[in-house]
């Protein structure tokens, strides 16, 4: 996998945000994303997202295992990658491990729509079998 992109912090975002994109091949991206995310950070996730799907990369893994904190934002971005994701015939698949992110995915519904696990080469498998 090479890395596509290493985000700095943007203005407006929390200390602490990372976000990792890497092309695992020419039709998947893994999107890492670590640290507080709120309103300005899920934004740069979505971004992030859309130039992927741009470059032909409709095969999404959205690892937030290093998440600490979620804000008002991600849900909201994580629905409408997902949208974007099924709207060019694509695959979405989320890698959780706990809290928060476990979390908000219990009280939404979230796992209904998106297929969820706790690692990244299982949501590997999942986006590029389905």
């Amino acid at each position: 996998m090479a890395t596509l992109e290493s985000n700095p912090l943007m203005p407006g975002q929390q200390s602490g945000f990372t976000l990792d994109s890497i092309a695992a091949d020419a039709k998947t991206q893994v999107v890492a994303v670590g640290g507080t995310i709120a309103m300005t950070e899920s934004r740069t996730l979505e971004s992030q997202v859309i130039a992927g799907i741009r470059g032909g990369r409709t095969r999404v893994v959205l690892d937030l295992t290093g998440v600490a904190d979620t804000g008002p934002g991600l849900l909201g971005a994580l629905l409408r990658v997902r949208r974007g994701v099924t709207q060019v015939g694509g695959k979405l698949a989320l890698v959780v491990d706990g809290p928060p992110v476990s979390d908000l995915v219990a009280t939404s519904l979230l796992a209904r729509l998106v297929d969820v696990t706790a690692d990244r080469e299982s949501a590997l498998a999942l986006v590029r079998d389905g």
